[in-house]
């Protein structure tokens, strides 16, 4: 289709609004919709309009005043950009679809870097990007390790560099004032560290601040601009014009865009000695599926990364999935402790044994118990433990004459009716040496149970036992100990 192809009237001034339903009689000249405007009505309006100022088409009547004034109001002209200064943490799929239908290489690397960083925080475009996503970074980082001995140190690390801006010739009461704003971020860190607050929602807000974001932002381009000076020779050789007057127009002014040598010496000057690793991630067209990356600090161990995206023109903050915390259930596996013990012969043995009891370590059977009489069951001879048996350990003890009666004057009262007393016991034999002795208690086990193991404590501490003070046929255990015992 050619322009020769199109009417004028499609061009006219009215045409590009929706036409309307009503009647328009009466309030604009017919001849406005129509191609008479630009034979008739466009002179005679250029010509009322030059009669009031004939300067109004004539740029070259304006005087070199003038000039200046419109192209200073046009060089600080902005365009009112929407959105906070800091953002909220987001998904990284904000820039993925951003860039879905542009060039493939930027929808590609997009899309891995919503997976291998998938939160970022959009940093608001009004030139000073670079410097806000570093200060936030820094501030943020710091933070997040929970440390108050850390956070202390930094702030008297930053106040110290004041030297720096005297050095230079900056006087306090110029940078005093963006002093105290870094200073006042460091005590709402601390006491937040101090009070338990997780949520950095309290950060966010102060870089929001217009009045104390731009104070914290200068500072740090004063001390960078101061870092440069004292150390031109670490940059000179990157710049195309001299380092005072680099720092003069690139770093001084605020709302001026940060370069990568801009970028170097803030890492450099301010941010290295807090031991932080800097890494810029460059969305651009070289080869690859994913993001560039590009390390500012020297490879060492660091607590914390302040990770930036770099698209043309502008920079963000980028984030790594945060560590996952392993929530299945600990399973507490004990093992107890064992001893090498020879298996049992059940076949030596003239009763049932289950073998739930016979896994019970150290289980000990009298062989003279349930009818084994002389089988008993085989000791392992590699075994440093031995059972007694009760003739060892209960033997007959021997009769004694009882003493001939005291001649009385008188009869004596009946005695009262007393029980057998029990039967002395003699003294143990000796010692082995070969293991501990297993000393087993007959009144422990009832009589009637022929085909059972010896009882056990449970029942040791049970009525039913006779040698328990109330079973009503009640025998205390007399025990004398051997003289080598004593």
């Amino acid at each position: 289709m050619s322009l020769s192809g199109i009417p004028w009237n499609h061009f006219d001034p009215l045409n590009h609004f929706p036409p309307r339903q009503e009647s328009t009689t009466g309030f604009y000249p017919q001849y406005l919709s129509s191609s008479a405007f630009f034979s008739h009505g466009l002179p005679q309006l250029s010509s009322i309009l030059y009669a009031e100022n004939p300067a109004f088409f004539n740029m070259n009547a304006l005087s070199a005043d003038e000039m200046e004034r419109f192209q200073k109001l046009s060089n600080e002209f902005e365009a009112e950009l929407p959105g906070p200064l800091v953002s909220p943490k987001q998904s990284s799929n904000t820039v993925a679809l951003e860039y879905a239908n542009s060039d493939p290489t930027f929808a590609t690397k997009t899309s891995a870097l919503a997976v291998t960083h998938p939160f970022m925080r959009i940093m608001k475009g009004d030139g000073n990007c670079g410097w806000r996503a570093i200060a936030f970074g820094y501030f943020e980082s710091l933070f997040n390790l929970r440390n108050p001995l850390q956070v202390h140190q930094e702030h008297e690390r930053i106040k110290s560099l004041n030297v720096l801006l005297q050095q230079v010739g900056q006087e306090e009461h110029i940078y005093g004032i963006f002093v105290e704003a870094t200073e006042e971020i460091f005590t709402q860190i601390s006491e937040a560290i101090q009070r338990g607050v997780r949520d950095d929602q309290f950060l966010v807000d102060a870089f929001n601040d217009e009045y104390n974001s731009s104070a914290i932002l200068c500072h740090f381009r004063f001390l960078t601009s101061a870092w440069m000076r004292l150390n031109p020779h670490r940059y000179q050789a990157f710049l195309s014009l001299p380092v005072d007057q680099y720092c003069s127009s690139r770093i001084d002014p605020t709302k001026t865009e940060i370069d990568e040598v801009g970028l170097q010496a803030l890492v450099d000057g301010v941010i290295d000695a807090s031991g932080f690793a800097v890494e810029i991630l460059y969305l651009d067209r070289s080869e690859g599926t994913a993001v560039t990356p590009h390390q500012l600090t020297q490879s060492r161990p660091t607590a914390a990364t302040i990770r930036l995206l770099y698209r043309p023109g502008h920079y963000d903050l980028l984030y790594q999935p945060e560590p996952t915390v392993n929530m299945e259930p600990v399973v507490n596996y004990q093992y107890a402790m064992s001893s090498n013990y020879p298996a049992w012969d059940q076949g030596a043995l003239p009763f049932d044994v289950g073998s739930i009891s016979m896994s019970i370590p150290n289980l000990m059977v009298d062989p003279s118990f349930g009818g084994l009489g002389a089988s008993p069951v085989p000791a392992d001879p590699s075994s440093p433990f031995r059972v007694s048996s009760p003739q060892d350990m209960y033997p007959q003890p021997p009769m004694s004459t009882p003493p001939p009666p005291m001649p009385v004057a008188s009869p004596p009262p009946p005695p009262p009716r007393m029980s057998a007393p029990p039967p002395p016991m003699s003294s143990l034999p000796p010692r082995s040496t070969d293991g501990p002795q297993i000393r087993l208690n007959p009144l422990v086990m009832k009589p009637n149970l022929s085909h059972s193991l010896p009882v056990t404590t449970p029942f040791k501490n049970s009525p039913y036992n006779q040698a328990h003070f109330q079973n009503q046929d009640f025998e205390p255990i007399h025990w004398a100990p051997h003289e080598s015992r004593k």
